[in-house]
């Protein structure tokens, strides 16, 4: 007699650490002009208070300060609209699933990970990029924070640039376009598209023709990290240890800049 088979029901596969998040298409329009507004806005505020308050002589350059406080701002106004919306769907009793962050030594460790990937993948497409670029007959512009970090400033002014550069900047802007921009995305397009999509968004921050593909390919792998872990974090420690290689080869190897 044989023992009768019984069938299994298949397991369905385990979701993965960064589920669908599920707001709708307005509310993403209403994050989006949040994040432009706020950037604007905060930009624009910071900047004319720094303005103000050193009161330079009238018709010579803005101080770097100043400079630097309107990018404070933008970072800022960032950080703000995505804090905001987030509070926005809280009220609204949005039960989306929450991402299935990965310990923190595992973020971490991913966002390392990345990292390493990322590096010797992104040099190579900086340098294909810029031979391109060069042969079509661009010039190319450096960019103002690398012009900052090269003209340097007071002892004051020099701590809010690095700490800019390898604190505030990785935070807001992973929590913008990781956490608001490609989270939206992913699960709604194909997996290259909502890659590159938010990878474009961040490249198109910047404002440098040069460095476009070299972010695109950075943001790519930024949201690769955030992918796997389900955690900011990975994406925070990725970027930050990005940007303060680059802050030391700005400073002790410029001529790679």
């Amino acid at each position: 007699m044989f023992a009768e088979t019984i069938e299994q029901p298949n397991p369905s596969p385990r979701p993965g650490r960064l589920p669908k998040w599920e707001i709708r298409g307005s509310d993403f329009g209403l994050f989006a002009a949040m994040l432009f507004a706020c950037m604007a806005l905060a930009s624009a505020l910071f900047g004319q208070f720094a303005t103000w308050l050193l009161a330079p002589e009238e018709g010579g350059d803005p101080p770097l300060l100043a400079a630097l406080a309107a990018n404070l701002g933008m970072q800022f106004g960032m950080l703000a609209a995505f804090l905001g919306f987030l509070k926005i769907l809280d009220t609204q009793g949005n039960t989306s699933p929450r991402p299935d962050k990965a310990p923190i030594p595992q973020a971490i460790s991913i966002g390392f990970k990345w990292l390493l990937i990322a590096y010797p993948v992104m040099i190579a497409v900086n340098l294909i990029s810029r031979a391109s670029l060069n042969q079509l007959g661009f010039e190319q512009v450096i960019q103002d924070p690398i012009l900052m970090v090269q003209q340097g400033g007071s002892w004051f002014e020099t701590a809010i640039m690095y700490a800019m550069i390898s604190l505030v900047a990785p935070i807001c802007e992973e929590a913008a376009f990781r956490g608001g921009v490609f989270r939206y995305l992913h699960h709604r397009l194909p997996l290259f598209a909502s890659l590159g999509l938010s990878a474009f968004f961040f490249a198109i921050l910047h404002a440098n023709l040069y460095s476009f593909a070299p972010l695109m390919t950075i943001g790519v792998m930024l949201a690769l990290a955030y992918r796997e872990s389900g955690s900011l974090l990975s994406c925070i420690v990725f970027h930050s240890a990005f940007n303060t290689i680059n802050l030391v080869l700005i400073l002790f190897v410029p001529d790679l800049t």
